[in-house]
This record gives C-alpha cells, structure tokens and sequence, in this order.
C-alpha cells in the first residue's frame, strides 16, 4: 500500500529522510494541499490517509466526522508570526482589518485570533483564502492586510516590505508544532509503522547534524532565508508532548471555543503521547 500524506511544506524529519535515501524503503506520495478544509475533505474521502497539519484541527476534524488520530508531532514549534502590509504597525492597529485565515474556527487560525484578543482587537474580518503560500499571495496582492506565515514564506513576506507585528512562540510559549494525523483505518498497518520508524531515524539524523548541515539541507529543499528557523524547530523527538494540547486547550477555552466532547489527549494513537 502506498501511504498518501497531504502537507503545506515538507517537514524537516522528511526533507533528512530524502536527503538520506530513507524513503526507498516506504511507497509514500506527498501532495501540497490548498489547505485544512482541503485536507478534512480528503481525508473524510479516503483520498489521504496521513495529514501533516495543526493539530488544533481535531478539535473540529472529529466532530466532522473524520476518525482519525495524532501519531507523532513534527515540529517543536512551528515558529509562525502575524505579517501585516500596510499602516498598521503592531497588532492593536488591525482592528477591522481583512487577515487572511486557512480556516477561521480551527488550526493555526486560532493562534492568530488570540494574539489578537490579547491585544484588544475584537473586530478583524477572517478572509478564508487557503494555507500558507495562498496566505501569503493575499497579503502582498492586497486582498488581505495582514495574515499568520511560518517559514519560508515569512521571509517572503520581509522581502516583500511586509512588517512583523506578533510572534506566536514569543505570546504563547510551549504551542506546539504541527503533528501527523493519521486515518483510522492506517493505524497499526505495517506500511504506517515503517514510516514512523524512518522518521524516527530521520529525527536522530537530524539530532546529530551540525546546524550548517541542517540549513543547507533546508536551503536546497527550498526554505531560502527561512531555513534557520526551520531548522531550529525541528523536532527532538516525535513524541507528542502532554503539555503541548493543553496548551492548545487552554487557547480554545480562553476563545469560548472549546468543544465538550473533544479530548486531545484520546485522539493520540497508543504510545506516541509524552505525559
């Protein structure tokens, strides 16, 4: 069986496994996806089986309808950042304001909004204009005046005289990175466990790797100025750290988000939670 895996940039444990020749040994097809409704809408098709995406989107992924789990976290952090073009020079200044959002009830849109809570602003119009790079084209084509980017596509943004007004690892420290949600119906298939495991030797390749080799992978995968960054939140491990859904629940309750029937910690498949 070939595993389908749905992804707005490959992640780094990806990117060593390639560069490495680990992926000779797993039959993996990887698409670029326009973004998370895209993602739920494939992987509630059965056209993917692995999504590598928030993990906030399982707080609105399981009520509906798709059954799925988190089997490992990818990036300790994804290092993401409110960009605005225009006037507005912090956050406080982007009331009623367009921001352009993948999906403004769930993923790493809920970051975004409270950062803006937090800085007063209650009146801001989410555009809903797909994942990063579409996020990004709405920023400097102007039909958004400020949005959420993480690598490389921040360092776009800078190129582009865009200002950075808010960062999420600076105004909520511990929020996790993006994890690799799996279908149902893949956990404990053999073809699943020989991709986890080849991620797992990716990651201790990456451990040992001096930073410059670790950029210049990055660089030649594309990341450009952003791939220090990348870099720097890659995964130590892909064990999902406890700490890091609560982190994401604390962020939904403070919203009035919180769904009642929704457990983070319930949709981790067996063994990959660290408590």
């Amino acid at each position: 069986m070939t595993l389908r895996q749905s992804q707005f940039v490959p992640p780094v444990p990806l990117i060593v496994a390639e560069a490495y020749g680990l992926l000779d040994h797993v039959a993996l097809s990887t698409r670029r996806t326009s973004g998370s409704p895209q993602q739920l809408a494939e992987l509630l098709a059965g056209e993917i089986d692995l999504a590598v995406t928030a993990i906030d989107n399982l707080f609105a992924w399981v009520p509906a309808g798709a059954d799925v789990q988190l089997v490992a976290q990818i990036e300790s952090t994804t290092p993401l950042s409110v960009f605005g073009i225009g006037d507005a020079t912090t956050l406080a200044e982007l009331t009623g304001r367009r921001f352009a959002v993948d999906a403004a009830a769930n993923g790493f849109a809920l970051a975004a909004r409270w950062l803006l809570e937090q800085a007063g602003v209650h009146d801001v119009r989410f555009l809903e204009v797909g994942g990063v790079k579409e996020r990004l084209d709405a920023l400097l084509e102007g039909r958004a005046d400020a949005t959420l980017l993480g690598p490389p596509f921040d360092a776009m943004a800078v190129d582009n005289e865009a200002m950075l007004l808010g960062s999420v690892p600076e105004m909520i420290p511990g929020y996790p990175g993006q994890g690799l949600v799996a279908r149902a119906d893949a956990i404990g298939s053999g073809e699943l466990a020989a991709y986890l495991e080849l991620l797992q030797v990716a990651t201790r390749i990456a451990n040992r790797l001096e930073v410059a080799e670790g950029i210049e992978l990055l660089v030649a995968a594309g990341f450009g100025k952003a791939a220090g960054s990348a870099w720097a939140t890659r995964p130590r491990s892909l064990r999902v750290p406890a700490s890091g859904l609560e982190v994401l629940t604390s962020v939904r309750s403070d919203l009035d988000l919180l769904p009642a029937a929704v457990d983070l910690a319930d949709l981790c498949a067996p063994d990959c939670l660290v408590r």
